[in-house]
Order: C-alpha cells, then structure tokens, then sequence
C-alpha cells in the first residue's frame, strides 16, 4: 500500500481549485459538503459553478491562474483539464510542500480523492491509488447498497454513549469489555433499527453487567481456527467472525498477511511459528500462552495454516485447556491437499482409480518419518505429503526402492492458491532435479499420483495454460492402478521411450506457474 487513507479535518482549511469546467465541478461535488473555505480560479466557470458562487458556497475569481493562489492553501487541485496548466500548477505546489491533486495525472498528484460512501459521520473511502477510478466507484455502489440509511444517525447515538462512558467506567479494560458486549450477536442492521432511547437502555444494562463491570471475573475462552492454505478468500465465514472478534490472536509461520489483516486491530497479536531448520516456538510454550490469555478473561483466537486438525497438533493444545479447565471450539479449513488439487484441476480421489488417500507428513519434530512404503509404492496408490520438500530425496528413494514405477507421476505445489502459487509437474525419476529446476522453495506439499491437468477458462477469459501435459501422460496416470470389468490390471507396456530416446518422465517435467484467468490484453477496447 503506497497511499495511506486518512480523514483531514477540513474545517478551517483553504481549498484552491484551478479551473472551472466539468472536472473541476466533479470535485467541487465532494468538496462542498466539507466545512472547508473553497477558492476557485478560472477564466469562465460552468453554470453549476456559478450558481454556488452566487449562493456564497465559494469564491471564484474570473482570471489566470498565479502562484501567489498558493499562498494560505492547504489543498490544492489542478483540474482545468489542459494538462500543461495542471501539471505547471501541481509542480508550483509540490515544491511549497502542499497536498495536490492533478486531474488525470498521477505522477503529478501526491494524494487522490477517493470515492466516498457518505453516511456522516460515518465515512466509507475507496482509493485504487490513481489506477481506476471506475472501480473505485463500482465497490462504491456495492457498499452503498450494505450501508443503511440510519446509520450516521445511530453512530452519533453511539456516539453520545462514548462521551459519559469514561466517567462511569475509568479503566480501559472495562470500557472495551463494554464496547465487545454492545456489539456481541448483533448485526448492522439490528443495531441501526434502534432508536437513540432503545440504545441508551441497552447501554445501561450492559453498565450494570457483571460481564462488563469485572471483565476478568469470567473466563475467557479459545478458538482453534483453520487459517486455510493463505488465500483469505478461502477462509470459512466462522474465521472472519472469529478474527473480528479476537482479543488475542496466536498465529503460525504459515498464515498469510493478508488472513492476519481480517483480526481487530486492537487485538494482540502473538507470533509462535516453528521455521524448518531455525528456531521455533517449543509447544509447551504456546500451550501456556493460550492458558494465560483465556484465564485473564480473552477471547483467544488460535490461528493455524490450513486446518487445525491436519498436521497442527491440535490435541496437544486442546488436551492442555482440557487441563486447565478452559472452553473451547474449533473451527476447520481448508488443508493445503484441496487447495493443491484444486489449483492443478484434479480430484483427490477418483472412481475407477483410488479408493483411498494418504495425507501423510515428510517428517517430524524427531527427524524423517517412516511409512508403508511398500503400499505407497502400488501403481494405484494417492498420497499428499505434508512438510516433504527437505525430505524429498529420501521419500524418492525409499518409493523406488519399494517397487513403484521411476515414471509415477508427482506433483510439486508452492504457496498453493497464493499469488505466488508455482505448481510442477514431475516423476518420481525426476523429482529432486525438477524441485531444483523449478526453484521451490517452500512451503510446497508433494502430490503422488497426480498430474496437473489443463486448465479451462470461461469463453470470454483467454485460455491461461496451468500446466502443459500432454494428453498420454494423462492418459499414462490413469492406466496406474486401472482394473478392468474382468477385475485384470491393466498396464501400460508400451510407448516408454520416445524417438529421442528420453523417457515419458524426462520429457514430461515443466515447471507451471499458475496465472489470473484475465491478462492485460483482456482489457484492450475497454476505456
């Protein structure tokens, strides 16, 4: 984010705006709801300019523009719509240190206007840093339509609430438990159908509320939440509520920032990751923070990678509340095996093909981990492996020692369904070389038996190729563990060298990184 939003006070503020056509008018729009003393300079201005003049809403001066216009300013805006006037005047006004807007030039301006959802004084701005306009007014219009109409109103309701409170509640622990318990269960749209009496009496029982009055007095509790694979839009709607609600929020190595930003601002955040190889958070340790924040009456959310209960430790934590006699739930997400399957376009398990799958993990506190390996290595077998990249060439060995076929399919998923997703698809022959080829780094999960498939986009969205595989080798993944209607395993004996001698595995190693349906190009025509 290379723009912060701030809300400046503009009462008191000089404005100057050059110029007195349409753009000008357009920011005229907004800035006449501001208290701000407003001064146009224009040659001529357009018929809505000149009826606020005459009603005493701004000033306008019919002549060119001159430096000494700077002088007082707090605000300026270059909207003449000749862009070597604007950008002249957004230079002069840089230089004296002011905040000034250039219309249509970005380079220029050093702040833009958002669009506003205006419910005073409660204020919604949308900014896409001077890249669309258009969009900004589009997630106007759908956040308009959630807003409702009273809702400045019941703000200010709200608001003469926070004025006696301080009095009446001195610590700010109180004053927050009390704020929690006032919007607890309660929806926008409840809260705003209240009239300013119906509010006052609520707040007036909850001042009265045990809960309220001695925060500490009643137990907190914890949240166990599936952080999913790092998309946040993958996140179940119980975790954004969680998140919102959390007065602690205990998180891993693995959860992305922007799953971290949906958490309350106010709420402490808690970072106890384990780095492979580097130091890590001993789990005796986390246990006694969950218990410390939830005894001192916290809601503590406990934010793992993917879903709590896959790989997560989830009952050396829950046994240790259990212990210490603290409540509890757990809510599950999605586990980087769907998120993976999902981005390559497989299913986990397919009729005809696998009737079972292995979530396995590479290793464990203690080291590598020992498996069936012999089971795994049965053409028809379907694995994901959790924490396998360090482990890798050891998980090939063990496979290939076992019996399973150099040519098995496996595939390598990165940072699945993040915009730094890479997927490669390999063999069990070439998987150390293509890890290296293909510069994974982690955290990455190996998919065995599994090959990405091409990728289909809607009509109107360019083909966007996820993964390059040929058809036979498709074909090649399937005939692996196939039985026929007769109960015969079918095999496919043929076709294992090409005409350069390389084998299907050599040539059928690439490295794909995923990419959004729509590019640049889509967009040409569009205005």
């Amino acid at each position: 984010m290379r723009y912060l939003p701030i809300h400046i006070d503009l009462q008191h503020t000089d404005i100057l705006i050059v110029g007195g056509g349409a753009m000008a008018e357009a920011k005229l729009r907004t800035l006449l709801t501001t208290p701000a003393r407003l001064f146009v300079i224009a040659d001529s201005i357009s018929q809505n300019i000149q009826d606020w003049a005459k009603a005493g809403k701004l000033s306008w001066e019919s002549r060119a523009f001159s430096p000494a216009d700077l002088d007082g300013k707090q605000l300026v805006y270059a909207a003449s719509g000749n862009s070597v006037q604007d950008k002249a005047v957004a230079k002069l006004a840089k230089r004296r240190g002011l905040l000034v807007n250039a219309a249509d030039d970005k380079v220029g301006s050093n702040f833009f206007s958002p669009a506003i959802v205006d419910r005073s004084p409660v204020s919604v701005s949308i900014g896409t840093e001077g890249q669309s306009p258009g969009m900004a007014r589009l997630i106007k219009s759908e956040i308009e339509a959630l807003l409702p109409a009273s809702l400045g109103k019941t703000t200010e309701y709200l608001g003469a609430v926070r004025k006696t409170l301080p009095q009446k509640r001195p610590q700010f622990s109180s004053r927050l438990s009390f704020w929690k318990a006032m919007f607890k269960a309660q929806s926008l749209a409840s809260l705003c159908a209240l009239d300013q009496a119906s509010i006052a009496d609520k707040a007036e029982d909850l001042l009265n509320s045990d809960e309220t009055i001695s925060p500490q007095s009643h137990k907190g509790r914890v949240t166990l939440v599936g952080g999913g694979p790092g998309n946040p839009d993958l996140l179940t709607r119980q975790a954004v509520r969680a998140l919102e609600a959390a007065d602690v929020i205990v998180y891993d190595r693995l959860i992305s920032k922007a799953v971290l930003a949906l958490g309350r601002r106010e709420a402490e955040y808690i970072y106890v990751g384990k780095e492979p190889n580097g130091p890590s958070a001993p789990q005796e340790s986390i246990n006694a923070v969950l218990i410390k924040y939830a005894q001192e009456g916290h809601h503590v959310v406990r934010l793992k990678g993917g879903d709590p209960l896959i790989f997560g430790r989830a009952d050396e934590e829950l046994a240790a509340l259990d212990a210490a006699n603290i409540p509890f739930d757990i809510y599950p997400g999605i586990t980087a095996a769907s998120a993976s399957a999902a981005s390559i376009g497989r299913s986990l398990t397919t009729r005809g093909v696998n009737t079972a799958l292995t979530l396995l993990s590479g290793h464990d506190a203690k080291g590598y981990v020992e498996h069936d390996w012999a089971q795994l290595a049965l053409p028809a077998a379907r694995a994901v492996i959790y924490m396998g990249l360090g482990a890798s060439s050891r998980i090939r060995a063990q496979l290939l020692s076992h019996g399973a076929r150099p040519d098995t399919p496996v595939t390598i998923v990165e940072n699945a369904s993040l915009p730094t997703q890479k997927i490669v698809g390999s063999s069990l022959e070439m998987l150390s070389s293509d890890i290296t080829r293909g510069d994974i780094t982690g955290p990455a999960i190996l998919m065995l038996g599994y090959t990405p498939r091409l990728a289909k986009r809607p009509s109107k969205a360019p083909q966007t190729q996820l993964a390059n595989i040929r058809e036979q080798e498709h074909e090649q993944q399937k005939t692996h563990g196939h039985k026929n209607t007769h109960g015969q395993q079918k095999t496919q004996r043929h076709g294992l060298a090409s005409r350069n001698g390389q084998r299907p595995a050599q040539r059928q190693s690439r490295v794909f990184e995923s990419a959004i349906s729509l590019d640049q190009s889509s967009f040409q025509g569009f205005g």
